[in-house]
């Protein structure tokens, strides 16, 4: 049996980022965590990760994400699929951690290909390989759809909470992961479907839902976690700076093709 990750850094104070962490143990995914402080990181439970040094920074999402996974890898030979999201979006409620990853590696088995040039880890198949070279983003949280003149929910737009694949984030980007390190929060996830789709090994999912509890969403929509505002620890990301730094860089990297997205 494989297992299945949510690999994410984790800023929310335990007592809230529990409400969703639960989900996921319950629905039988294990948890790698990128956390502030040891006793942050202790009072989530989870069972890998890191937390940052002190008198460190953190690195950003994107090497976050990237460190957490090589990690669940190393300790988890059985571990197949890594989810990339954030301690305010749920797990799908209607099917286990097992029978969504079944059905992704079923996917990818032949709808894509191990590049050639490097063989798959000697614990670790062809055919494994093959099943694991792929990213799947459930689309069925449908918020947000419609508004500033869109047609479609971001959730189309982005891998906002997408399954990587082991193979896939064992040899993108030259070894380094599934994320482009050069962003720290905003664009990760555009760039993320972008390459996804590049390679041809992308595959959204309507009838999941993994419900983001967006600050924005806010008390009228029944959400977990409830945010009157934007938290604390999103403000140094959502400023329009940094949004437009990091736009500057998307969109010279798309017109670039993304260099060095390439696998190994």
């Amino acid at each position: 049996m494989s297992s299945v990750w949510l690999c994410i850094p984790s800023a929310r104070p335990p007592e809230e980022a529990e409400k969703v962490l639960r989900l996921y143990r319950e629905r039988g995914y294990k948890i790698a965590l990128c956390c502030d402080t040891q006793a942050d990181y202790d009072a989530k439970g989870a069972e890998a990760g890191f937390t940052v040094r002190e008198g460190g920074t953190y690195p950003g999402y994107a090497v976050a994400v990237n460190n957490l996974i090589r990690a669940a890898m190393l300790l988890d030979q059985s571990a197949e699929w890594f989810i990339a999201a954030g301690d305010d979006t749920e797990p799908d409620p209607r099917h286990s951690a097992e029978e969504i990853a079944k059905e992704c590696r079923e996917y990818f088995r032949y709808k894509s290909d191990v590049p050639e040039g490097l063989q798959p880890d000697q614990k670790y198949d062809y055919q494994r390989a093959r099943q694991t070279f792929g990213v799947m983003q459930p689309t069925g949280d449908r918020w947000h759809e419609g508004v500033g003149g869109f047609t479609n929910a971001p959730i189309d737009r982005v891998c906002g909470s997408a399954w990587y694949g082991r193979e896939y984030c064992r040899r993108m980007y030259q070894g380094t992961g599934p994320l482009f390190s050069g962003y720290k929060h905003m664009y990760v996830d555009e760039e993320a479907q972008e390459v996804a789709m590049k390679m041809g090994v992308f595959w959204q999912r309507r009838d999941l839902v993994q419900r983001h509890n967006h600050w924005g969403r806010g008390a009228t929509d029944k959400a977990l976690v409830v945010e009157p505002k934007l938290p604390e620890h999103l403000k140094k990301w959502n400023t329009q700076a940094h949004w437009d730094e990091s736009k500057k860089l998307f969109l010279e990297r798309k017109a670039a093709g993304f260099p060095g997205h390439e696998p190994l």
